[in-house]
């Protein structure tokens, strides 16, 4: 983007800031506000926005209409914001914070703020979702909003406090400056600053990087996973350099085995994740106690877990894997003087002159775990074992997106967009719904393919909060992401969406790269490994 442009976008930027403020705004100063931008585009030759602009233009002409809503006004420049906003915004290596807050004006303040600065933000605005959140996807940072709730807070705090303490997990907890004996109750939960409100978020940006800084110090000196005694990927890294350079002077082999708890996430669901974390230490130590002195067991993450085994071609390795399966089928886990049978399956790869990164080994590991998983659970399967065929299909998985949007222009630009999408090694598949009833009347949700839901969260008839609660109770949650689209920034139902499963939303209007980084965001969360 030239000088030119840049100003051109932060003039708009400016325009739309100003609208905000206003509880409404007159069709004279939104037509005069696109007449700058379709006259400025021509100027520096952003020859499509200056056409949008045009066209928006003669749809105003025509109608009768004197005052609009937020979201009336960015709906209708929607079309606009598509083609203007710049996001560069890097979506791999970021920290992933868990914010929690049951008020919608502060939470969508903080989750703005932390978005400018390249955080990954997940949402949770009650103590269900927010435990649920933090077992299932391991943020790096908690933010937990003692305003809005403060039992809501310390609640989830004992729940979780000994497992973030262990994980090295900054905690923030956000309160009034007055108010002592929330600080005091906080620090004795081992909480890792208190955040005064009103927030200034540019002394916050400054304590987090500091804390950050300390965070990765400790996770780099720490080598053991203090919940399962495995080692973590700090260890991972010094052991392939050891062995890899063994490997190349004097060819001594090693293989990977990627070893996943079957069923680990209905223990969670049934049992609660305090029983789920015991499920998890029971399982390394019998992998522990029963491997070799020689080989090294890393908690990859969560229920994943690499076993590396030296001087063991991929065929010795199978063997030696089934045999740890056998050994933890006949020591069951005992909860209250129950037995709960546990297995794994187990992905299979061996070190060659082909294999230049631990990345590439893991990688063709986690592809005979995939098909594993795939084709029954409970087995060792070698990456040679599969045919290329397979190994092709594995490295093509499709993902299915679906946009419902009632108005058509946006629809069929989401649509070409998003088929456009590079993801990873999934083959995209885009299908687009201009109304709810026609979306639930089809099969796209239906099915076990991997599914990304671009859901407008107002539509005629049967809306969009509509929409999430049937999916919500119809799909798995491991099978479906949803975005919801909004066209107000303070708005109840945005937290009604969350509440009800939406994985995050997004305020019109917005860009498509910020739209394709949220995306990519989301599916790296839910489908990657």
């Amino acid at each position: 983007m030239n000088n030119y442009e840049q100003i051109f976008v932060n003039r708009l930027i400016q325009d739309i800031s100003k609208w905000r403020e206003q509880q409404v705004i007159t069709t004279e100063q939104l037509k005069s506000g696109i007449t700058n931008m379709k006259k400025n585009a021509s100027y520096i030759e952003l020859t499509q926005i200056a056409e949008t602009a045009a066209m928006l233009l003669n749809k105003l002409d025509v109608m009768d209409k004197k005052e609009w809503g937020e979201e009336e006004w960015s709906n209708f420049i929607q079309p606009l914001t598509f083609l203007f906003y710049d996001q560069t915004q890097n979506i791999t290596d970021r920290k992933r914070v868990l914010l929690i807050d049951s008020a919608e004006q502060s939470m969508h303040q903080m989750k703005e703020a932390l978005e400018d600065n390249c955080f990954e933000v997940l949402l949770a605005t009650n103590t269900k979702r927010a435990i649920k959140s933090y077992y299932d996807f391991h943020p790096d940072i908690l933010f937990i909003d003692a305003c809005s709730n403060e039992q809501m807070a310390f609640t989830i705090l004992s729940r979780i406090k000994d497992r973030a303490t262990e994980a090295g997990v900054i905690i923030f907890i956000i309160g009034n400056k007055e108010d002592t004996n929330l600080k005091i109750n906080a620090y004795t939960h081992h909480v890792t600053d208190v955040i005064d409100k009103p927030i200034n978020y540019e002394l916050l940006e400054a304590l987090m990087q500091n804390r950050i800084h300390q965070q990765d110090l400790f996770r780099n000196i720490v080598l053991i996973d203090e919940l399962t005694k495995a080692g973590n990927r700090t260890l991972l890294n010094t052991i392939w350099k050891e062995l890899s350079n063994k490997f190349h002077k004097w060819q001594h082999t090693f293989s990977f085995a990627l070893l996943d708890l079957d069923f680990f996430k209905s223990i969670n669901d049934q049992y609660g994740h305090a029983i789920g974390d015991e499920v998890l230490k029971h399982f390394s130590s019998i992998i522990l106690q029963y491997k070799r002195t020689q080989d090294y067991l890393i908690r990859y993450g969560g229920e994943e877990f690499l076993l590396v085994l030296t001087d063991y071609d991929q065929a010795d390795t199978k063997t030696y894997v089934q045999g740890l399966l056998q050994t933890l089928i006949e020591t069951p886990f005992i909860l209250n003087g129950k037995n709960i049978d546990l297995t794994f399956t187990a992905g299979v790869a061996e070190m060659n002159e082909t294999i230049e990164s631990l990345e590439t080994l893991v990688v063709q590991a986690d592809k005979a775990l995939y098909y594993g998983k795939k084709t029954g659970r409970k087995q060792v399967v070698e990456y040679n074992e599969l045919t290329m065929e397979e190994q092709g299909r594995l490295s093509k998985e499709k993902l299915k997106i679906a946009i419902v949007d009632d108005d058509r222009f946006i629809k069929r630009l989401l649509e070409d967009k998003m088929a456009e999408l590079e993801i990873g090694s999934f083959t995209i598949e885009v299908e687009g719904f201009l109304d709810g009833e026609t979306f639930m009347a089809s099969d796209w949700y239906k099915g076990r393919d991997k599914k990304i839901l671009l859901l407008d969260g107002v539509l005629p008839k049967l809306d969009g909060l509509d929409i999430l609660q049937e999916l919500r109770e119809k799909v798995n949650e491991e099978e479906l992401g949803i975005i919801m689209l909004t066209g107000r920034q303070k708005n109840s139902d945005m937290i009604r969406a969350l509440e009800l499963g939406a994985d995050d939303y997004i305020t019109k209007p917005f860009s498509l790269e910020q739209l394709d980084a949220r995306i990519k965001r989301l599916v790296q969360r839910l489908f990657i490994r």
